[in-house]
């Protein structure tokens, strides 16, 4: 009976993605670019990797689904947004999304990133800015990203949305070229974290010109 019950919850969960991918395509229509130019098509993810994407609005995590739905990543989501209960305490936990706890110092989140990419080879979607800029305002990172990134040695790969989310509006998105951090020299200190962060912010300004200047 239970695992009867599992795969109809999953055949439903799948069915209401879907619905949502739909929603998606409708009201927004993504469009993706590439930092190289000459690449076209879909984003493809080679092994777990991190996907970095700014932060415009509770639609981001939904997006960035839509754009990598090949490889299903669990989307680093608020704990409040859990807290809320019914369908969306349903679909985040049915879309394996790994709850924030923003109003503690639980690592909890932080465990549980790195066991999905590290054991699970599995791939992650992150916010870093940790709440919602204006739009084209990307806010400072928070350092959770790079130590991830520096605990597990996956690759990251940047996402620059450009919003606001608006019916009839396409969404545009441009994906980076997988990269790394550099190469630790006096191992995982505040410094090297601190440092590898600023670079990643930076990155992220790199994108959204990069993007601008297509448009």
């Amino acid at each position: 009976m239970k695992k009867e019950e599992s795969f109809l919850s999953r055949l439903s969960f799948k069915c209401f993605e879907k619905f949502i991918f739909f929603i998606v395509k409708v009201f927004c229509n993504p469009k993706v670019y590439f930092e190289k130019e000459t690449e076209k098509g879909r984003p493809t993810l080679d092994g777990p990797t991190i996907i970095l994407s700014n932060h415009i609005n509770h639609l981001d995590g939904t997006v960035i689904s839509y754009v990598f739905r090949k490889y299903s990543p669990h989307n680093m989501a608020a704990k409040d947004r859990f807290e809320q209960g019914g369908l969306m305490k349903w679909y985040l936990t049915k879309g394996k999304c790994i709850p924030i706890d923003r109003k503690t110092l639980s690592t909890d989140w932080l465990r549980a990133a790195v066991r999905t990419l590290s054991l699970d080879k599995e791939n992650i979607a992150i916010y870093p800015e940790g709440r919602h800029g204006s739009n084209r305002q990307i806010l400072p990172f928070h350092s959770g990203v790079t130590t991830i990134a520096a605990m597990t040695g996956c690759p990251i790969v940047m996402v620059y949305i450009d919003g606001p989310y608006k019916f009839g509006k396409r969404c545009r998105l441009i994906v980076s070229e997988p990269l790394h951090l550099d190469p630790m020299t006096e191992g995982m200190n505040a410094d090297y974290i601190g440092g590898q962060t600023e670079k990643l912010h930076t990155k992220m300004e790199q994108l959204q010109a990069s993007l601008l200047k297509r448009l």
